[in-house]
């Protein structure tokens, strides 16, 4: 007896298939389209550098100085893509988070970040964390640049290329430099003049606050000679640090508006301060993150059970990991 065409259940199986096939080929040809020719979306690759642990770190001549990832568009709705692996950054040999370890919830809402922004950083959990032990380890660890953020701070979500960018200005233009802020807390930044090929790059004015810098190692060298010598000092360490610079003992320069910023609207400043810098902020990567990533939809400071249970006597595998924790 001839089956009729329809009648076999595998006719119909291998019919799906191909219009599976079709619809699909279908769609990836008016994605490329959409994405070449009606709302293009700069790109920038590079091949970043490669070393070993073991190995000497590279020359700043050996970094491309340039973006990582793709420049997000303006619009709210845009989510980060992951590239093929984690970085730190590639104008980078190191990227540090300053944390004091009692402060778990912190420690979980930036691992988090880092994670969403494709940041291969160091949270720096000391029972005293500070800057100082970021220099000393700095210097230690044989980085010539590193960027040093605090651990209530949210990213700009074109923070990766604006970084690049920066600091590929300063590097054609400037010899010896010893800090960029990437975050401050200053209206005035942008009064400094720098002749550095990048509109947003200006002569460090009054960069209070030290929520984001890049720090070169001649920069970590003279502050932590300085600030070792001067230990005793009773002022803020921004306070200080300004001084330094109207003092031009630190060759410092900022980024404004900045890309890192405080969220003291996450954990309010003793000082009670409403700092103005922050109508400046745009795109909050953090904002971004609990929108995209379901398990971060509720997420509440200080720490939950995710992290850690209430007895404070498991700690997660992530938090054992060298990388995050030292």
């Amino acid at each position: 007896m001839v089956s009729l065409p329809g009648s076999n259940p595998a006719w119909w199986y291998g019919r799906a298939i191909r219009l599976y096939f079709l619809f699909s080929l279908a769609a990836s040809a008016l994605w490329i389209v959409k994405v070449l020719y009606i709302d293009p979306t700069p790109l920038t690759s590079f091949q970043q550098p490669v070393r070993s642990p073991e190995s000497t770190p590279a020359s700043p001549s050996t970094y491309p100085h340039v973006l990582v990832d793709q420049s997000p568009s303006s619009s709210s709705e845009f989510q980060l893509q992951p590239p093929t692996r984690e970085y730190t950054l590639a104008f980078t040999d190191h990227i540090y988070c300053i944390n004091k370890q009692n402060r778990l919830g912190r420690k979980g809402r930036m691992h988090e970040l880092f994670k969403y922004m494709h940041l291969d950083a160091h949270i720096f959990s000391r029972p005293q964390a500070n800057h100082l032990g970021v220099w000393r380890d700095m210097i230690n660890g044989g980085y010539e640049r590193a960027l040093v953020l605090e651990d209530d701070v949210d990213f700009e979500l074109d923070a990766v290329p604006v970084i690049g960018k920066a600091l590929d200005a300063l590097n054609n233009s400037v010899s010896n430099w010893d800090m960029l802020y990437v975050g401050h807390c200053s209206m005035e930044e942008d009064k400094g003049r720098a002749k550095t090929g990048f509109s947003r790059v200006h002569k460090a004015f009054h960069p209070f606050c030290t929520s984001g810098y890049v720090l070169s190692r001649r920069g970590a060298q003279k502050l932590f000679a300085y600030f070792v010598k001067n230990s005793k000092q009773t002022h803020a360490l921004d306070v200080q640090l300004v001084a330094l610079i109207k003092r031009k003992l630190i060759d410092a320069y900022s980024l404004h508006p900045p890309v890192v910023y405080q969220r003291r609207d996450l954990y309010p400043s003793d000082d009670g301060m409403d700092l103005k810098i922050q109508k400046l902020f745009k795109n909050s990567a953090w904002s971004q993150a609990v929108a995209f990533v379901p398990h971060l939809a509720n997420w509440t400071d200080p720490l939950d059970s995710e992290y850690l249970d209430p007895a404070f006597k498991h700690i997660p595998s992530w938090m054992e990991d060298k990388k995050t924790v030292n």
